[in-house]
Formats: structure tokens, C-alpha cells, sequence
């Protein structure tokens, strides 16, 4: 009687842990302007397009995807249009692992 009771948790384990792996949530992709950045705290505020205004935290391993050949996140500023992927943990603040530099069009000017 026990072997079969171990028989069949080893199975349930073993088929539990097969169908348990699954493919980890990539966060929430929003669109919108920085604010404010601090870089000493990784804090950012953003202004979400058609949305409100958030803040989080930028991860120590985020890429901030740029015209530049480093990609740091340090090169991010006020005023710049992004793409970011927010992630939204069961613990701790919401945080950032990925920031794409939306180009803007150049202002060209008014016909003479």
C-alpha cells in the first residue's frame, strides 16, 4: 500500500512540475513621456499617453534602447517619448526592465 502511495506522488510530482512550467508574464508595453528622472534612486515618472501620470523604478540590469551605441539608462532624460515594459510585482514597486527611444519628427520650419 505505501509503494503505490509513493508510486503516485512521485507521478503527481513529476507530471504537476511538467505542466507547472510556464512562460513568464513580460510586463505591461505603454507609450508616453519621462517627466522626471532621478538616476541616484532609478525613480522615473512617466506620462502615459491617454493615461495618468506613474512613477516606478528602473531595474539595475534595464536597457534603454537609443541612437547611442551604450545603452544605459542613464542617458534617459525629461522630455524624452519612450516605450517602456512595466512590470507589475506581487512585492515591491512596479519597475522598468526595458526603455525604447520613440524618434519624434523633426520640427522643420514654417513655409516662407
Amino acid at each position: 500500500m505505501k509503494t503505490h502511495i509513493l508510486l503516485i506522488t512521485v507521478l503527481a510530482v513529476v507530471l504537476g512540475a511538467t505542466k507547472a512550467i510556464a512562460i513568464r508574464p513580460m510586463g505591461t508595453t505603454m507609450t508616453g513621456v519621462v517627466q522626471t528622472v532621478d538616476h541616484s534612486t532609478r525613480w522615473i515618472t512617466f506620462a502615459q499617453d491617454d493615461g495618468p501620470v506613474r512613477q516606478f523604478v528602473y531595474s539595475s540590469w534595464a536597457k534603454f534602447w537609443h541612437s547611442e551605441k551604450e545603452s544605459l539608462p542613464a542617458h534617459l532624460r525629461p522630455g524624452m517619448r519612450v516605450q517602456i515594459r512595466l512590470h507589475n510585482p506581487l512585492i515591491g514597486p512596479d519597475f522598468v526592465r526595458q526603455i525604447v527611444l520613440i524618434a519624434q519628427p523633426e520640427k522643420s520650419s514654417p513655409p516662407q
